[in-house]
């Protein structure tokens, strides 16, 4: 045994031994996932069960959901998307796996949302546990109720008035309305959150550069590029010595700066008893009011609410120009006879065209609402699949597979909009099916979830339908909206991170003003 130890060993075998054994270790791991893992009962590719790369790899391509969703198709309602993540689709017309796993069971979410702090700083987003979650929306989910809603519309007004005047310019050019819209959401998020006036929608034109907009698009990929990359070696990758690569990896630290030269600012308006005058409560407000009456170990640092801040601006500005983009892609590609019937609605509702109605009267529009369900049914701003964690104390019952603590589950609204049992011809863009009573209209709406899933659900969703519902009445009511050659399929391709974008990362139409 002495002289067997005595050997030196070479350095070809130190370097196979180097690579051999992580691949036998590896090989004994895909074995065990695919043949004696809790989860190998349930249906699924094999090489999903082996290892995380495959759904890796569609997380890359930006083509995640649609992947899972040809999984529902080839496996059916429950399959394995990953070694230790389940992916459901309920095809009950209530929705109660859904509910159950989203609502009655308030499961913490899963280890994705590690990936999305906002510069390293926790937000109300990236909370893993529910528990956490549900103390600290308190302090501002009243700054997003339909009530305080009404109350920041002549602000979407005079926004969505603004966007006119500037579509106006374009004459008979076509115009790229994407980044339009982008900063109309910049404006109304900032004077929202901090009673700030932007002017970004102002100082549009078809060569200017506002750099919040191009740090909030850089930010988005940033966030999978470092979801996934080690941080070592994003660490090294970063220094990069090019310049556009170091503003895209710089993005993240140009928006927190930005933030929090905002709450800085309005730390100081505070201490001068100057925020007394506003008319209607802002969002720093109501963290500064919170810091006022908690506990000091519960209070927010200027950190937490530049971080919480910076979320709602991403959140809103990209998930709603994404929408309002579809959305006025698709009516622009309607038969004659239903765009006609949107555009009486408009009409009848807004008898000046530059006086948009208030939010009541937009908000009972059934035809303008259908339009905006069914924009965001096919393209809705968060259809990716959303993390739940099994709970701990016991199997989890899951439409009759029995999944152990701890398991990655979830469900996502690209295949819930696209459930051929309760959406008739699915992949079609039909407006007036929400209006149509031989359809199934209380399980539809029980399948629409364009801004996420029960306790978690997106609180900014009324602030969002307000916007997109009074920025598409203006145009509507003021314009012919008309396809561009350059503008089609191909280049309105929906990819996803965690929301959704075009390919193309534009959109433009022909805006010819109505007689």
């Amino acid at each position: 045994m002495s002289s067997f130890l005595a050997v030196p060993l070479s350095v070809p075998t130190i370097l196979a031994s180097a690579i051999l054994v992580p691949l036998f270790l590896l090989g004994l791991r895909g074995i065990y996932n695919l043949y004696f893992s809790p989860l190998s009962s349930i249906p699924g590719p094999w090489y999903a069960a082996i290892s995380e790369i495959w759904i890796l790899v569609h997380t890359l391509r930006c083509r995640k959901v649609r992947a899972i969703d040809e999984l529902f198709k080839a496996y059916g309602p429950v399959v394995r998307i990953a070694p230790t993540t389940i992916a459901f689709l309920d095809k009950d017309y209530e929705q109660q796996t859904t509910r159950l796993v989203y609502n009655a069971l308030k499961l913490d979410k899963g280890p994705l949302y590690d990936a999305v702090h906002m510069n390293g700083h926790l937000h109300s987003v990236a909370i893993i546990e529910h528990s956490v979650h549900a103390k600290y929306k308190r302090i501002f989910s009243s700054h997003y109720s339909p009530g305080n809603i009404a109350l920041l519309h002549p602000d979407m007004k005079a926004s969505a008035e603004l966007l006119v005047q500037k579509v106006s310019e374009a004459k008979d050019r076509p115009l790229d309305i994407f980044p339009g819209i982008h900063l109309v959401m910049i404006d109304l998020i900032l004077k929202s959150t901090f009673g700030h006036d932007q002017g970004a929608l102002k100082a549009w034109s078809e060569h200017s550069h506002d750099i919040i907009m191009s740090a909030i698009e850089d930010y988005g990929r940033l966030i999978l590029i470092q979801g996934i990359v080690p941080d070592w070696l994003f660490g090294i990758v970063r220094r990069f010595p090019n310049k556009r690569w170091q503003t895209f990896c710089s993005s993240g630290d140009t928006l927190f700066d930005t933030m929090a030269d905002f709450v800085r600012k309005q730390q100081k308006e505070k201490d001068a008893g100057r925020m007394d005058e506003r008319d209607k409560p802002t969002l720093i407000e109501r963290f500064f009011a919170h810091n006022d009456t908690c506990a000091p170990a519960d209070r927010l640092s200027s950190e937490d609410m530049t971080s919480e801040s910076m979320t709602h601006l991403l959140a809103g500005v990209d998930a709603s120009a994404v929408a309002v983009s579809y959305i006025l892609w698709r009516f622009a590609n309607q038969p004659p006879s239903v765009k006609q019937k949107i555009q009486a609605e408009l009409d009848d509702a807004m008898p000046d065209a530059g006086i948009i109605p208030d939010w009541k009267t937009l908000h009972n529009l059934p035809i303008l609402d259908a339009l905006f369900k069914e924009g965001l049914r096919l393209h809705g701003p968060i259809p990716t699949f959303l993390e739940r964690l099994a709970p701990k104390g016991g199997p989890l019952d899951l439409l009759g597979y029995q999944l152990p603590p701890r398991t990655v589950i979830g469900t996502q609204s690209w295949s819930m909009h696209r459930n051929e049992g309760i959406f008739k011809d699915p992949e079609e863009f039909d407006v007036f099916r929400w209006l149509d009573s031989n359809q199934p209209q209380d399980a539809m709406l029980q399948a629409w979830a364009p801004y996420g899933l029960g306790t978690r659900i997106c609180l900014g969703q009324h602030l969002a339908r307000g916007a997109i519902k009074t920025v598409i009445a203006a145009l509507l009511r003021n314009f012919d909206v008309l396809p561009f050659s350059e503008t089609n399929d191909e280049t309105m391709e929906m990819m996803e991170l965690f929301g959704m974008f075009p390919v193309g990362l534009s959109c433009k139409l022909n805006f010819r003003p109505r007689a």
